[in-house]
């Protein structure tokens, strides 16, 4: 078994304001995989991973270029805001049979197994008055077979 957490804190600044948390902070990583080895050959193993949310910038407000047919956004501070944290837990089963000159090997692996949405980024409505979030990807199990020669 293995765990591992990282504390990391990424900033910047510049002269016309203080120092902030830039885009790519995720201040708290933590890593936890296990596994063990079966009878007749089987292996069972699982990732458990939470990471703190990314960073985003939201708009205090816009203003609408006629000119263009736009909105502009008014930025506020960068990166003013921290989506939810990233949470998920995969598992996978390997089954191996060893033959006199070759083995071969069966696996499951399920990413996400409690297809949690986690939010990647956000996304703006085109007055930018509004937002949803972006998630990741969902469940995602995957199989395979291999030949050891």
């Amino acid at each position: 078994m293995f765990l591992s957490y990282t504390l990391s804190r990424s900033t910047r600044w510049d002269p016309s304001q203080p120092e902030y948390l830039f885009q790519f902070d995720q201040t708290h990583l933590l890593t936890l995989i296990g596994s063990v080895r079966l009878p007749r050959e089987w292996t069972l193993a699982s990732r458990v991973r939470y990471v703190t949310g990314n960073r985003a910038s939201i708009p205090v407000d816009s203003v609408f270029d006629a000119d263009n047919d736009v909105y502009i956004p008014i930025r506020g501070q960068a990166f003013n805001a921290r989506l939810n944290p990233f949470f998920s837990v995969d598992l996978r089963a390997d089954k191996r049979w060893i033959y006199d000159e070759w083995i071969l090997s069966l696996y499951i692996d399920i990413q996400n197994i409690f297809n949690i949405q986690n939010p990647e980024q956000l996304q703006f409505s085109y007055d930018y008055r509004s937002n949803q979030v972006v998630t990741g990807l969902p469940i995602i199990p995957t199989f395979g077979i291999k030949g050891e020669f």
